[in-house]
């Protein structure tokens, strides 16, 4: 393990945090309104428990064999072939999931800034910080995910300046969606719980093991809270009629409040959430990245790089509009469902093997 790979537990959490909030609340409050009506909330709060559990056995499951990733754990558990089939299966959703959240950072920002560019323009122009920051190790990764605490600042600062706006009565009667639409909804919230399973492909670069579970916990709950902050501003705001006709209620939320001398904040708000988004790609990169050279043994790094930068390019503009990118999105849901049901499922059978022994 190289120095430029060693991070703490702490950083850990932040990368795990930034992974979350990156995109998994974008249209999360919009989607709830369509599904649950007010009672969004409670889905986000049952997800967010539900998404604790599985980090618990995940973090378990590795602390048994500390120092290995979920690519070294596969074989060991259900033998040579068959692990290897795992691992494969494995890396093509990280590389799914990579590719497709390029695809949404270039038409994101084409959408809000750069609507005459050309996207393959953008997403080389995007693609170039990421290259520069995965030649340097998953140290400096860490560190630019930092940047997710001035997110969230200013996200508690536009909700203290709306609150008084807020019509509590929008998100009454309390439980009026019934238990059946409430767990109905549980697949679209954890969806946006998703990219806490990365720590089975980085846990064996953290220094302090010792410390993962308090803090990926930790960042998992700071997710749940932020949810549902914003899906309860929104919603008090606009109420669940109108919620469910917006794309990004977020942004929404931001273009509400008028700032003196500032015509739009929203704008602010979106630039703002670009580097964000950025480090989301960018933790699905390395996760990526470093499981190629951990499956297949690559040798030369120097070779293997620019094709690996080429083929994220090429491989995102498959889709031909936003449209097709979000209908693809979905089979990402189902992916990280099924891994982190895997992973679990490598926690349980970890005792079996031990008593086979």
């Amino acid at each position: 393990m190289t120095e430029r790979n060693k991070i703490t537990s702490k950083q850990l959490g932040i990368f795990i945090l930034t992974a979350q909030i990156g995109f998994g609340f974008l249209t999360l409050p919009a989607a709830l309104a369509r599904d649950v009506g007010h009672d969004g909330w409670i889905s986000i709060l049952a997800a967010g428990l539900i998404s604790s559990l599985a980090i618990i056995a995940i973090v378990l499951l590795l602390q048994k064999y500390a120092g290995k990733s979920i690519f070294e754990l596969s074989p060991r558990l259900f033998g040579k072939l068959p692990g290897k089939a795992i691992n494969l299966f494995l890396l093509l959703y990280l590389s799914y999931s990579m590719v497709l959240s390029f695809r949404i950072f270039t038409e994101f920002i084409t959408l809000y800034t750069l609507n005459l560019t050309p996207g393959l323009i953008v997403a080389v122009l995007i693609i170039t910080p990421t290259a520069y920051l995965l030649q340097y190790g998953l140290k400096p990764l860490t560190r630019f995910s930092y940047f997710i605490f001035l997110i969230l600042f200013f996200i508690l600062v536009l909700a203290f300046l709306v609150a008084a706006k807020i019509r509590w009565t929008f998100l009454m009667p309390v439980g009026a969606a019934g238990i059946t639409s409430l767990g109905k909804s549980l697949g679209t919230t954890f969806i946006a719980y998703i990219g806490f399973e990365l720590v089975a492909f980085v846990y064996p670069y953290v220094v302090d093991r010792e410390n993962t579970l308090k803090w990926v916990l930790g960042a998992n709950l700071v997710s749940m809270a932020v949810f549902i902050l914003v899906f309860l501003v929104t919603t008090g705001l606009f109420g669940e009629n109108l919620l469910k006709t917006q794309l990004i209620p977020l942004f929404e939320l931001a273009r509400y409040y008028r700032m003196p001398f500032v015509e739009r904040t929203d704008l602010l708000f979106v630039l703002l959430w670009f580097p964000l988004v950025e480090s989301v790609f960018l933790t699905y990169s390395f996760a990526v990245h470093d499981g190629l050279r951990r499956v297949f043994a690559i040798k030369n790094r120097r070779l293997f790089f620019p094709f690996f930068i080429a083929a994220i390019i090429l491989l995102s503009r498959i889709p031909t509009d936003l449209v097709q990118t979000l209908a693809a999105a979905n089979l990402v849901t189902i992916g990280g469902i099924i891994v982190v049901g895997f992973l679990i499922f490598c926690y349980l059978f970890s005792f079996a093997k031990q008593k086979n022994r």
